[in-house]
């Protein structure tokens, strides 16, 4: 999805293409009018400089749609009260229909032709616009002051030595993918990470995870190569992806071999300091409470995943390490309600302690949605958790399950429903938009747009509870 200064930059150019006219005159900002069906703006403020521009109602759009049909650049002019387009929003303060005034709200739809989608509109003095504040995700999982003691951001005492030593379970620095599926052993019902950023699709299977815990790898990120590391921890069922650090000489991140509620630290190479995994943010020395910029990531089984993206690339067992994957190395942890390590809470058993559950943190608010309790089908529900608008999707038989804040950056909040058969695309809104499973709008009038990444992940319940108190669960 472009930037908001790159949208900017777009729109500037389509709006000096139109017209190519330059007044040396000044003008002074007039009250905006809808004569048949052509919106005149007399002054549009964008950014330093100030255009004039004609709108024209796209016929039978729904909803109501508008392109720029003449722009002209203007100079000296006054923008008291004119009309401003920050690079997504064009707010018209005060626009003349029948001799009444009102303020109207567009978004940017596209930007080749430049053209807007109407988003609320009001009487001018009797009913204005409201102040649009979206709850935003909290900064990490972790509380936000936490007490350090002995320099750890999590109860030093709580920490305990899982057995192989720093390094003792090995990353994968250089990953290897392949499109040839059937050179590796890996089943339909094996679960994978599944990535897609741009048109890369990557899928990281937990037949090696289990073995590596994490992978350092790369991505094409808003035009530039970035580092990124998956990381996965068998104990907890927990899998995140990461950004690293651009600047960093060395932004790979390593296994440390200690523990935290039974779930994975690892220490970055670049200043030594640990990160816990489920809490998301360092935990020791010079990174203790940073947050790593954190990207979708979709938990799946290899079966659903090649079948919803066929072009996928899939990690393969060429590590460099001669290991027997394909070999679960915890027996039948993965079923049983047993635990190998001391975790907080461990006594919650409102679910079995290795049910995998969807969960989300917002604010004090903590909720869980178990993956097998979404139905066959694609299964969406609109919920609220603490003060944010969700949509969780998911299906128990596909098994994928993923959350969204539903409220929109213009502050819009839209109901979802399901689409079936259609795998990626899992539902539609109210304004007949549809949305893929990585939460990206794929048609309708806000193709393009990206719903929010929420603080959420699958882990196993005991794990979800381990970390966090007072956590609901979906019914």
């Amino acid at each position: 999805m472009q930037s908001k200064a790159k949208l900017r930059q777009r729109i500037f150019r389509a709006v000096s293409l139109l017209v190519f006219l330059f007044l040396s005159h000044s003008a002074v900002a007039q009250q905006a009018s809808l004569i048949g069906n052509v919106i005149n703006l007399p002054v549009v403020a964008v950014g330093t400089d100030a255009y004039q521009v004609e709108l024209t109602l796209v016929e039978a759009s729904s909803p109501i749609e508008v392109e720029v049909t003449s722009g002209v650049l203007l100079s000296g002019a006054d923008t008291t009260g004119a009309s401003i387009f920050d690079g997504t929003t064009l707010a018209i303060p005060s626009i003349d229909v029948d001799g009444i005034a009102y303020w109207a709200n567009f978004s940017l739809l596209t930007t080749e032709p430049p053209t807007f989608v109407f988003i609320d509109a009001g009487v001018v003095g009797t009913d204005p616009p409201q102040s649009c504040v979206r709850p935003d995700p909290d900064p990490s999982h972790g509380t936000d002051n936490p007490q350090i003691i002995a320099g750890w951001a999590v109860p030093p005492s709580q920490v305990q030595d899982g057995g192989p030593g720093i390094d003792g379970i090995p990353a994968i620095g250089n990953p290897v993918f392949t499109q040839n599926f059937g050179s590796q052993a890996i089943s339909d019902s094996t679960l994978v990470v599944g990535v897609k950023i741009g048109d890369e699709v990557r899928a990281y299977s937990h037949t090696v995870l289990d073995l590596h815990e994490v992978v350092n790898d790369q991505f094409i990120i808003d035009g530039q190569l970035e580092p990124v590391t998956i990381n996965y921890c068998p104990l907890t069922g927990s899998a995140m992806l990461w950004k690293g650090k651009m600047t960093s000489v060395d932004p790979s991140f390593g296994v440390s071999g200690l523990l935290y509620n039974s779930n994975l630290i690892m220490y970055d190479r670049e200043t030594t300091s640990y990160w816990s995994q489920m809490l998301e943010q360092g935990i020791t020395n010079v990174e203790r409470l940073t947050v790593p910029d954190r990207l979708q990531v979709i938990e799946t089984t290899w079966g659903t995943w090649k079948a919803m993206y066929p072009q996928t690339s899939l990690l393969t067992t060429d590590t460099g390490f001669s290991f027997p994957y394909g070999f679960y190395p915890y027996g039948s942890y993965k079923t049983n309600n047993s635990l190998l390590f001391n975790v907080n809470n461990s006594g919650d058993g409102r679910l079995h302690r290795k049910e995998r559950v969807l969960g989300i943190n917002v604010g004090t608010s903590s909720k869980v949605y178990p993956v097998s309790a979404f139905g066959a089908d694609v299964t969406i529900i609109n919920d609220t958790v603490g003060d944010m608008n969700v949509v969780a999707a998911g299906s128990s038989l596909q098994n994928f399950a993923a959350i969204f804040n539903r409220q929109l950056e213009d502050c819009t909040t839209l109901e979802f429903s399901a689409i079936q058969g259609q795998l990626p695309i899992v539902m539609t809104d109210n304004e007949g938009n549809e949305w893929d499973i990585f939460g990206s709008a794929v048609s309708g009038p806000r193709a393009g747009t990206q719903l929010q990444k929420t603080n959420s992940y699958i882990a196993f319940w005991f794990a979800w509870t381990a970390f966090f108190t007072n956590v609901a669960i979906h019914q």
